[in-house]
């Protein structure tokens, strides 16, 4: 299934919008730099990439009172980040690692890592980039009960001190295990290997790596690229939402609004077509939502449950960005068509943020957050419903075909 190998070959956002790129371009979308003028075509199909890790892509009608659907998503997921090309000491090579986004950490002990990422490699030409995966698997033991009597009872780890994966036994070198030549410096990462599986009596529940929120990734590309569009449809994949979204590839960055200024200079339009595009459009902030989880229902609004196949997730708290009007908007379109639920946070616990607020804030636009309903949320290996996958894809053709964020 396409879906499975998405999220078990996504390990990082570089393979993520390497495999993105291949998917579009297959579609018949022509990537554009950002630095050059750009000369679009009706109907025509375009993305642009920064970073190697963050992907835009946009298909517009031509209209000159065109207005943006935005579906905005990050590549990223929590896992271990390498630090440098120093191993840990140890009596065996084990890589030194550090916390990237708020992992479970527990749950990536005794699987099957990876290591995943690119590195920089020095040439006759200068400084080259390779996206890389180790050839190998990786893996951190945990302690034998054995020793920690209590770990059924209470357990923690320590990152410095027990997140450490193996590599070989003695000293080795990392970097010359992934890639041959002088390796200057590299963004690697210890991340699941597990092989995504479908669950359930009926083949209802899919369990994998990076369904937060590659799910959502999956779902915006293959929307944009099967939809009729009415207006401009733009796909915003970012990275680093996991740590705050404040790079250069994040969507705290200014990627977004230079991409949106081109479009709209591209058809000949000034400032003021600039406005009426982002004031008459929306932005769909995809990222996944929680189920209520059978075991510990104390943790979430008594009077909200949200289920597993159950529709598209449509997300309220003071840190998202839906509000009533979005909500009410998003509710109009998929009535009928596309089924949907309504996630509230209990009010006495921490609520997390998307990418919503960042994006809605700095281009003045309507935004709601939805996603898909999921359980063990950054979790090495987390679980959602698989029909809620087409849910979500539907969804968002729906709304690339439809102008809710119009004014009248």
């Amino acid at each position: 299934m396409e879906l499975l190998k998405f999220l078990g070959t996504g390990y990082t956002p570089y393979h993520v919008v390497n495999k993105c790129i291949n998917f579009l371009e297959e579609q018949g979308f022509t990537e554009l730099s950002i630095t050059d003028k750009w000369k679009l075509q009706p109907n025509g199909k375009y993305f642009v990439t920064k970073n190697g890790s963050a992907l835009i892509a946009f298909t517009t009608d031509g209209a000159k009172d065109t207005v943006f659907n935005i579906c905005a998503c990050h590549t990223d997921s929590p896992c271990l980040k390498i630090k440098g090309d120093k191993p840990a000491l140890c009596s065996y090579t084990r890589a030194n690692c550090e916390m990237y986004g708020g992992a479970l950490l527990y749950s990536m002990l005794d699987i099957p890592l990876r290591i995943a990422g690119r590195v920089f490699v020095a040439t006759e030409k200068g400084v080259e980039c390779r996206v890389v995966t180790s050839s190998y698997n990786t893996v951190i033991p945990s302690l034998a009960i054995h020793h920690n009597p209590d770990a059924n009872k209470s357990f923690s780890v320590n990152v410095q001190k027990e997140m450490l994966p193996l590599i070989a036994t003695g000293q080795k070198d990392i970097m010359a295990t992934l890639c041959d030549g002088e390796v200057l410096d590299a963004d690697l990462y210890v991340v699941p290997d597990v092989k995504p599986f479908i669950a359930g009596s009926d083949s209802e529940f899919l369990c994998s790596p990076r369904i937060d929120n590659l799910t959502s990734v999956y779902s915006s590309v293959k929307a944009i690229a099967q939809c009729k569009v009415k207006g401009t449809a733009v796909v915003a994949l970012f990275d680093n939402e996991e740590i705050g979204s404040g790079t250069k590839q994040g969507a705290k960055s200014e990627f977004l609004p230079s991409v949106l200024r081109k479009i709209i200079e591209a058809s000949g339009g000034k400032e003021q077509q600039l406005l009426y595009a982002q004031q008459n459009g929306m932005i769909l902030s995809v990222d996944n939502g929680h189920a209520t989880h059978p075991s510990y229902a104390e943790k979430y609004d008594s009077a909200y449950k949200t289920v597993l196949n159950g529709g598209v997730v449509i997300k309220h708290h003071v840190n998202y960005s839906t509000d009533g009007q979005t909500s009410a908007l998003l509710k109009y379109l998929l009535k009928g068509k596309v089924p949907y639920q309504d996630y509230y946070n209990r009010s006495d616990m921490r609520c997390g943020s998307t990418l919503g607020l960042f994006a809605s804030c700095a281009l003045q636009m309507k935004s709601c957050d939805i996603g898909i309903a999921q359980l063990a949320m950054h979790s090495a290996v987390e679980t959602a419903g698989l029909k809620d996958v087409r849910y979500m894809t539907d969804c968002l053709t729906e709304f690339f075909g439809a102008e809710i964020g119009k004014e009248n």
